[in-house]
């Protein structure tokens, strides 16, 4: 069995977790501290939300999902079949085996990949040479490479969305050009400097791979900062985890957001129960399904927080 589809097997979300319907809006369940809608500037993200996808047998077709988002972090896409955000690109597909006279027996995967506003950026086809017993028996070497290369295929398409979107963000001097409001931008036009700060109380090796992860989640909303003396905001994180008796541990985990001279701006929460001792080692993909569903109150706290622009 892939170690990807293990782990996320195992994983109970540390967020509310909505299942994504095709073809329908995708669901953003997350409760945070949030301010009104038009305070949010979320502009660029490369993350992804994989819909539930389509076809047959579809035991085997569930396993090409948390396949193809652990494919994608590989990318360093950020990317999760468990929930989704407000700023995330939605990817939706259908797979079938398929066998055409005079060509080999092959598994087809169709893709459309949505921007967060609902435009198509792009509809790419994979088709990988495979056996239709193979694929109607789940087989776990057959997904893997069937993810792998639906990943390189939607990869690029999210690289020229980022470079698009880097070009337009960038300042063009002409005596027409006003800046429009843009919250997360402070004066000079230029990204806010955020700088990730410690997360607490995380066991295994959660407080290195939270950090990394929540940064490349917001990486392209905001600049990453290492010093947090020039930074304009600070994320700090803290994790409780409850020493029950059951076979269940229930997870807080409280996101802050300060400014430099130390005043909070307000607090994301996340909790939920997990199996007894998940979180004991490596978390790999589970940090960045964390990441991913704390990123719009994150960023609501960053719009919230910026400095003001000077007139």
């Amino acid at each position: 069995m892939n170690p990807v589809r293990r782990r996320i097997d195992r994983l109970a979300a540390l967020t509310i977790i909505g299942l994504l319907a095709a073809c329908q809006p995708l669901p953003r369940p997350f409760a945070d501290d949030r301010p009104p809608a038009d305070l949010l500037a979320l502009r660029d993200s490369v993350g992804v939300a994989i819909a539930p996808i389509e076809g047959q047998p579809p035991e085997t077709a569930a396993k090409l999902g948390p396949a193809l988002a652990g494919a994608l972090l590989k990318h360093d896409i950020p990317a999760t079949e468990r929930t989704t955000s407000l700023g995330s690109y939605q990817l939706y597909g259908r797979v079938a085996a398929a066998q055409i006279r005079g060509e080999k027996p092959a598994i087809i995967a169709r893709w459309r990949l949505y921007d967060a506003a609902g435009k198509i950026l792009g509809e790419p086809t994979v088709k990988l040479e495979g056996l239709t017993k193979d694929w109607e028996a789940g087989d776990d070497k057959l997904v893997a490479r069937l993810a792998t290369a639906s990943a390189e295929a939607v990869a690029p398409l999210l690289a020229d969305e980022t470079s698009a979107a880097s070009d337009k963000d960038a300042p063009v001097e002409t005596a027409a050009s006003t800046p429009a409001a843009a919250p997360a931008e402070p004066a000079g036009g230029g990204k806010i400097r955020l700088a990730i700060g410690e997360v607490k109380g995380a066991p295994g090796d959660g407080a290195k791979s939270l950090a990394k992860a929540v940064a490349a989640v917001l990486k392209n909303q905001v600049a990453i900062v290492g010093d947090a003396k020039t930074a304009d905001l600070t994320l700090d994180g803290e994790v409780d985890v409850a020493a029950g008796k059951t076979e269940k541990q229930h997870v807080k985990i409280m996101w802050r957001v300060r400014r430099a001279d130390g005043t909070e701006i307000g607090t994301v929460g996340q909790e939920n129960d997990v199996p007894r001792g998940l979180l004991d080692g490596p978390w790999g993909d589970i940090a960045y399904t964390v990441a991913f569903a704390a990123g719009d109150g994150l960023m609501a706290l960053v719009s919230r927080g910026a400095p003001e622009r000077k007139s």
